[in-house]
């Protein structure tokens, strides 16, 4: 290449000249420009020759790696003498080209894969859930009754809602607060216990005007609907293992007032560790009860209890002079191994949920359950006994349209009807619905036994629902 004539020509302007490439036939033409360095003589002295050795750059960055089929042997490369100390590695092993992915299609053997052909779904708490449980997506809504029952709203705006006690002539709703209907009223006497949101109650006492209370902190609460104050109440943790300081989980269970008609029944401590607590003269003294596994859910009708004992669940029914257990199987056993597991009692029958999916019920005391038609998406669920036939009542939240059916359900038969709707239309303005958020999603059902009304709490507050003719 020449020097530059015109001082005012770039470097850029100037024609690139290439050394004319001559083919050999062979790897053997003698590179000129490409220098390999002290490291390539070095081992070429090592297997005793002289000469740098000459590296076929194809070969080293795969573009040959696809040879044409009577090339001359001489294009192979550079060799690697054994003698050297060097191995050639398995994946560098020369390809005959006999099993490469473009010499035809792969045969698999689909007896090697027995599941992709043979599972029916029928193994594994995950597949079980979806298939025999399903959701509330895949199932067309129950049909409406007959005559549906009107809902009666109380009269004063009231805030959301989460706990639910009756007694025969009382309903008190939780909210921070104790809302207490009387007889037929449907404005409230507020009673104010911590100003902390309260997650359950029970009303206990010789004419239960005494409320029991549990805060979602874990503190447990006294206050008579007449009393000056509340009274907090600290002896129930003389009987747990939790460290002190802790924050349990607290609910009520067992026989409670009013539920079925009955003016008292056994009340129940439960902690969602496992710990369940007979409270005794008014929450004056806790008894710790034992069992061989872990209660994992108590039904408010009676003193019925779900245990767990490992992969195992037993349904527990307790009373001052005997005891029976039913093992869990199936489905059932499916729905009571979930992580908060529904539980509800109407007589010899038995309501199971898993919380947002769907509703088992037995009309024998557990021994056999089946599957209600339309109850996916369960919030919540009561037991009663109309005209002397166990029923259970089911709140079934439908998202998209943030609307809850309400079902009544007849265990005998599995079978549900809607007998009332809850949703947002006609109570608030859809920009109030949306800032409140699950506005109809209904936290906790009772059923008032003395009035024949079923009352609902939830973000809504409470409303009660009854027959029309009522």
């Amino acid at each position: 290449m020449g020097p530059a004539t015109d001082e005012e020509e770039s470097y850029l302007d100037q024609p690139i000249e290439l050394d004319e490439f001559e083919d050999g036939g062979n790897d053997d033409q003698e590179a000129t420009d490409l220098v390999v360095g002290e490291e390539i003589d070095v081992l070429g002295e090592s297997i005793g020759d002289n000469e740098p050795i000459e590296l076929d750059l194809g070969t080293i960055v795969g573009i040959d790696d696809v040879r044409a089929e009577g090339e001359d042997d001489s294009d192979s490369g550079f060799e690697v003498d054994p003698a050297v100390g060097l191995t050639l590695p398995d994946a560098l092993t020369p390809d005959d080209g006999s099993e490469g992915l473009d010499d035809g299609s792969i045969t698999v053997d689909e007896s090697k894969f027995p599941t992709l052909e043979m599972d029916d779904g029928s193994e594994g708490i995950a597949a079980e859930r979806e298939i025999s449980l399903g959701t509330a997506s895949d199932e067309a809504r129950v049909p409406m009754a007959a005559i549906p029952w009107q809902a009666l709203h109380p009269v004063t705006a009231l805030e959301p809602c989460g706990a639910l006690a009756v007694s025969a002539d009382a309903v008190v709703a939780g909210s921070s607060d104790l809302l207490w209907f009387r007889s037929d009223s449907a404005k409230p006497l507020r009673v104010a216990v911590d100003g902390s949101a309260l997650s359950d109650l029970v009303l206990v006492g010789a004419d239960q005007d005494i409320a029991l209370a549990s805060t979602k902190s874990g503190q447990l609460f006294r206050r008579a609907r007449f009393a000056s104050q509340a009274e907090q109440l600290t002896r129930f943790r003389e009987q747990l293992r939790s460290p002190q300081g802790s924050r349990p989980q607290l609910a009520f269970g067992g026989a409670l007032g009013g539920a079925l008609g009955a003016r008292r029944g056994r009340v129940l401590l439960w902690l969602q560790d496992g710990t369940l607590l007979d409270v005794l003269d008014a929450g004056d003294r806790f008894e710790r009860l034992e069992f061989d596994g872990k209660v994992l859910a108590v039904a408010r009708e009676s003193a019925t209890v779900l245990l767990g004992r490992g992969r195992t669940r037993t349904l527990l029914t307790l009373d001052r002079d005997a005891s029976s257990s039913v093992p869990l199987s199936g489905p059932a056993l499916t729905v009571a191994q979930s992580a908060a597991p529904l539980l509800a009692s109407a007589g010899s029958s038995l309501a199971l949920g898993e919380h947002g999916r769907a509703l088992l019920v037995s009309p024998d005391a557990g021994k056999t359950f089946r599957r209600v038609a339309g109850s996916a998406n369960t919030t919540s669920i009561a037991g009663a006994l109309l005209g002397g036939s166990a029923r259970f009542f089911a709140a079934v939240y439908r998202e998209t349209s943030d609307q809850s059916d309400i079902l009544l359900i007849d265990p005998e038969r599995a079978e549900a009807e809607c007998i009332a709707h809850l949703d947002v239309a006609g109570e608030h303005s859809p920009s109030d619905a949306i800032e409140r958020g699950e506005w109809a999603k209904v936290s906790c059902l009772s059923w008032h036994a003395p009035s024949g009304r079923l009352w609902a709490a939830g973000g809504f507050g409470v409303v009660s629902f009854g027959p029309s003719a009522a």
